[in-house]
């Protein structure tokens, strides 16, 4: 199948919306976790799943992406299997790591033909008290090796685990327990149950789900991968005319970063669709499956001060990122939802990417997109070749959409927003704004050369 093909043959299938039509389960009935991130065509994927008492459940596996408006396509469902209850370690004295390390109890058969994407797998409790509820296994499904999609997404799971609680444990102090974070964080155990996550917890369907619906609908040519996998095959990055992060790429590895810079600096376009992007720096552990963020230059036991697990602004020596980004996290931080309004800069209306966009004829503010944490433009440090769309002034500090070119000719955009993404698709708020939609459509038309 041609390149450029491939998205719109598989969003023209017949799709569902039960992919997240589901009554939550409640916590422990049945949760779940996989020993890959992603997989590949013709792979596998391997669970771990508690039930408590004892259920019988089926795994339901689903492609998400435009489908129709549905958004999701079933693709595998296996025969009833029975749970047994598995039970959380207590976390490690030191560390504060929770590694769930439960027995393989499904493995699933990717198809050879898969499509590149976001799936799940849905863990459906079939008996038991809470029958009919369901748990949620998000996974990644990569391109083949020798495809070369257009546009490549960086998926981010280090953020997940970075929230994830589960255990008693994450990487911060205000869901850990006795209020002391963990400075290592497992992939090996479920994210808690849907009333209990943190927002972060349940990427990607938040942020993630309306960009992956827009650039489907669009038909991009995507292949997706995830952060893990940037860094352990950064070469992985050579191909695509355009990157992009998807929501909120918090968590970056200093291979990661090494990464992405070697791509612009080849010519390769960047796209930052989310905001408080490669903000910590991290490392792995255990074929990175454990996460490690001490998240302070003096207090990780690490001697290398480029390789500390501290924000990539203070490493030595430092890696701000707006070096990387043209704009960076500041004060940029409200509730969930406390959304702002991105006003548009009448100076940009001239540009390229704002042809057919509507900007012309309607130039009120983009509403509730700003937010809940976003970036700016640091005093001093703007970008080269610099051309500001939007902007917020706020008390809370400022936030810009932008555009920038480097030396290598590369264009980057960045979004400023995690709240950018809720305009483009109406499915986790009813805020698209057409305007946004075209604009964006603009600049992956650019970047990636296509008519």
């Amino acid at each position: 199948m041609l390149a450029g093909v491939r998205i719109p043959d598989e969003n023209a299938r017949p799709g569902t919306r039960a992919w997240l039509a589901v009554d939550h389960a409640p916590p422990g009935a049945i949760e779940g976790y996989s020993i890959q991130s992603s997989t590949r065509p013709g792979g596998q994927l391997e669970l771990c799943v508690s039930t408590s008492p004892v259920a019988r459940y089926v795994v339901v596996v689903f492609r998400l992406g435009w489908y129709g408006g549905d958004g999701g396509r079933e693709v595998a469902r296996t025969r009833s299997n029975i749970g047994l209850a598995r039970s959380a370690p207590e976390p490690d004295p030191a560390t504060g790591i929770v590694a769930a390390g439960w027995p393989v109890t499904d493995v699933i058969d990717i198809p050879a033909d898969a499509v590149s994407g976001q799936w799940v797998a849905h863990l459906h409790l079939t008996t038991g008290p809470h029958a009919g509820t369901t748990a949620l296994v998000p996974f990644v499904v990569r391109p083949r090796p020798d495809d070369r999609p257009a546009v490549l997404v960086q998926t981010p799971v280090n953020t997940v685990q970075a929230y994830n609680h589960w255990g008693g444990k994450c990487l911060y102090t205000s869901n850990s327990t006795g209020n002391v974070a963990a400075v290592k964080v497992s992939f090996d155990r479920p994210v808690p149950a849907w009333t209990e996550s943190n927002l972060n917890a349940k990427a990607p369907f938040h942020y993630d789900v309306p960009l992956m619906r827009w650039m489907e609908r669009c038909g991009y040519d995507v292949g997706y991968q995830t952060d893990v996998d940037t860094h352990r095959a950064p070469w992985s990055l050579v191909g695509p005319r355009l990157l992009v992060t998807s929501g909120h790429d918090e968590y970056w590895t200093r291979e990661m970063r090494d990464g992405f810079e070697a791509a612009r600096d080849r010519g390769t376009c960047l796209a930052f669709m989310g905001a408080n992007t490669a903000y910590w720096q991290i490392r792995y552990e255990d074929d990175e499956r454990t996460v490690v963020g001490y998240k302070s230059f003096r207090g990780d036991p690490e001697t290398d001060g480029a390789n500390k697990t501290c924000q990539f602004r203070q490493l030595d020596p430092a890696r701000d990122e707006h070096t990387l980004l043209g704009v960076q996290y500041g004060r940029g931080l409200t509730h969930p939802r406390k959304l702002f309004d991105y006003a548009l800069d009448e100076a940009a209306l001239d540009d390229p990417w704002m042809a057919g966009t509507g900007f012309h004829e309607d130039r009120s503010p983009v509403a509730e997109v700003v937010g809940y944490e976003w970036d700016g433009l640091w005093p001093g440090h703007e970008p080269p070749g610099l051309t500001r769309f939007l902007h917020y002034d706020g008390e809370l500090g400022p936030a810009a959409c932008i555009r920038w070119t480097a030396a290598s000719g590369a264009r980057i955009f960045a979004a400023g927003s995690l709240g950018i993404a809720l305009a483009l698709d109406n499915w986790t708020r009813k805020l698209a704004d057409a305007r946004i939609q075209r604009l964006v459509a603009n600049a992956f038309d650019d970047m990636t050369g296509r008519e």
